[in-house]
């Protein structure tokens, strides 16, 4: 299968959003159930799901605005990855917890950030790896154009 080069940004954020979703939820699933107990891979796609519609709108809109604040610094890679790694894990932290606790309830807040700070770490780990390995995987997707 070949994609026209003119979805190539969409199919970018589409596979980001995918594989970032999948590890990240995975893990909340498992800090959030304390465990893997025997409903886990079903609790663990049933929270994938949310995750990435959830992403995929957040990763569509946020990034330019990002990389504008971003690029007002010196390292402005790293305030990229920074700053969308905490806002991206901020919202999905909290509506997993929020889903898998079915709503706000007591000790929510201590769940949501005990979650929170273990998907920050995470994801702001496989940002700094997880762009070149997709925009690799994109580029071949991508239809060959004449010379």
């Amino acid at each position: 299968m070949r994609i026209n080069p003119k979805y190539r940004q969409l199919t970018f954020v589409s596979l980001m959003s995918m594989i970032m979703t999948f590890i990240m939820s995975g893990i909340m699933t498992y800090v959030l159930e304390g465990g893997f107990i025997p409903h886990f891979v079903n609790d663990w796609m049933r929270d994938w799901g949310v995750a990435f519609v959830i992403a995929i709108g957040l990763n569509l809109f946020l990034p330019a605005q990002i990389h504008k604040f971003a690029n007002r610094f010196k390292k402005a890679r790293i305030v990229y990855i920074f700053v969308i790694s905490l806002i991206m894990t901020f919202i999905l932290s909290f509506a997993l917890t929020a889903f898998a606790m079915n709503g706000i309830v007591p000790y929510f807040v201590s769940h949501w950030t005990g979650s929170w700070r273990i998907a920050f770490i995470i994801v702001f780990i496989l940002n700094f790896f997880l762009p070149n390995f997709v925009g690799k995987l994109v580029s071949k997707l991508m239809v060959q154009q004449p010379a």
